[in-house]
């Protein structure tokens, strides 16, 4: 098994960073600032300076990235990840039958004879399990923002914070379930999510999401929110078919079991669902609100809060 991450990190990185390196010394920088720059040791930062590299079509393409690196990092203003998005680009563009596809097929000769189209499937964007995990993350990105955008959402968020999870049509477990790590919390009187979405991140919130999956095919995302009266009442209003639980409950399994005999009054349709969590000794009321779209819920979630917030609600 020789995948073509071998072609990158043996061949592909060491030339970028070699012609790095050179050039940030043409342009003054001492080795501890080259280091520093590149975030790598200044070992490292001797032997690449030190490093011949041959002239190949792999080789001019890791010499044109150093150079726009070698700008980027001399101007300034370029954060980590932008560099970084430099670098994968250019790694992904030369793995779709280019200059990293071909020394990959060169010294796998098997490959060329079966007419090798991994690189091109997953990088490619034709590669459905990807496509389901990038429109997941942009969907809970948008909702996210939406969130933290509106000044009154922070007024649903609960003691336990709030979350908000998502997955796509496939997801068999938790782990295939995107959601906030550490949740959405309040911060300055507004909602934040301090962590970009992940997947695997949440148990609890994901757990739920699956059972309501199995249930209502159609349910893709699921918030959770205070369960206060008003709040649950500005849902009901807002068009969320929802179902209260007879009794606290904290576990899925637990939430899941008071709904054995308990279901949404509407069928098939797209309407978002709820199921409500009453509180208790030691349990805060909860409101789980099920969607297709994360971002669907988002929308709601700040119509929610500007009816609570119009009902004198938010104290």
């Amino acid at each position: 098994m020789r995948p073509p991450c071998e072609v990158v990190q043996t061949d592909f990185l060491p030339a970028v960073r070699s012609r790095l390196a050179v050039l940030l010394r043409e342009r003054g920088l001492s080795q501890v600032e080259i280091a520093d720059r590149m975030n790598i040791t200044q070992a490292a930062v001797s032997k690449y300076l030190r490093q011949e590299v041959q002239d190949t079509p792999l080789t001019r393409r890791a010499a044109a990235l150093a150079s726009r690196l070698a700008e980027a990092i001399m101007t300034g203003g370029h954060s980590a990840e932008a560099l970084v998005h430099m670098v994968c680009k250019e790694c992904m563009v030369a793995r779709i039958r280019s200059d990293i596809c071909a020394l990959h097929r060169e010294r796998l000769p098997v490959l060329d004879d079966l007419d090798c189209q991994v690189c091109t499937h997953l990088l490619g964007g034709t590669e459905p399990g990807l496509q389901d995990r990038s429109r997941v993350l942009d969907d809970l990105s948008s909702a996210l923002r939406l969130l933290e955008g509106d000044t009154g959402f922070a007024a649903l968020v609960p003691q336990v914070r709030a979350n908000l999870v998502a997955c796509g049509a496939s997801a068999q477990s938790v782990a295939d379930v995107a959601g906030v790590p550490g949740r959405i919390t309040v911060v300055g009187g507004r909602a934040r999510a301090l962590v970009g979405p992940q997947f695997g991140a949440s148990r609890h919130t994901a757990g739920l999401l699956l059972w309501a999956k199995s249930v209502w095919p159609p349910s893709r995302a699921c918030l959770c929110i205070s369960g206060r009266p008003e709040v649950v009442r500005c849902a009901e209003d807002a068009g969320v078919d929802v179902v209260r639980l007879p009794r606290p409950a904290v576990e899925v399994g637990e939430i899941v079991g008071h709904m054995s005999d308990r279901t949404w009054s509407s069928g098939d349709d797209e309407r978002p669902r709820g199921l409500h969590v009453p509180g208790g000794v030691g349990v805060e009321p909860v409101l789980y609100i099920f969607g297709t779209t994360a971002t669907g819920l988002a929308r709601l979630a700040v119509q929610i809060a500007s009816a609570v917030r119009s009902a004198g609600g938010q104290d």
